[in-house]
């Protein structure tokens, strides 16, 4: 089996905001998909990378983990809402509006890439190949 070639023939570096938002293939290193794309992924739903072909996903757990406070937070507002007897309505929605930001921002750059599938290294000697002309 073949590893996947370095050095050389290594992807060229990403923009600041596709490496932030974590937009890098774990099989080329190309930027696979935009970040739009990548918010309407969900979870357990494999694409392909627009660079390479080979299939990649994100990761479930982290994608939970940031959706949590979107999820919990209007919970934990009704309770505090219910204990304190009325909660006034402007703080409510910037709390809510914080909340549903985290949720956005903890998902685009907090949740990776990661392969869902082998690598193949023909394609990413290709993905490679015609990304630098």
């Amino acid at each position: 089996m073949r590893s996947v070639p370095t050095g050389d023939a290594a992807p060229p570096a990403l923009p600041l905001l596709a490496r932030a938002a974590r937009l890098r293939c774990p099989h080329c290193g190309l930027q696979a998909l935009s970040a739009g794309r990548k918010w309407a992924l969900g979870w357990d739903r494999p694409v392909a990378c627009r660079a390479c072909g080979l299939t990649i996903e994100i990761s479930s757990f982290r994608a939970m983990l940031a959706t949590l406070p979107i999820v919990v937070g209007p919970l934990v507002l009704a309770v505090y809402a219910g204990l304190a007897r009325g909660l006034p309505a402007r703080p409510a929605i910037a709390l809510l509006a914080l909340m549903a930001l985290a949720s956005v921002l903890g998902y685009l750059f907090g949740v990776p890439l990661q392969r869902a599938g082998r690598t193949d290294p023909d394609a990413v000697i290709r993905a490679r190949h015609d990304c630098r002309q």
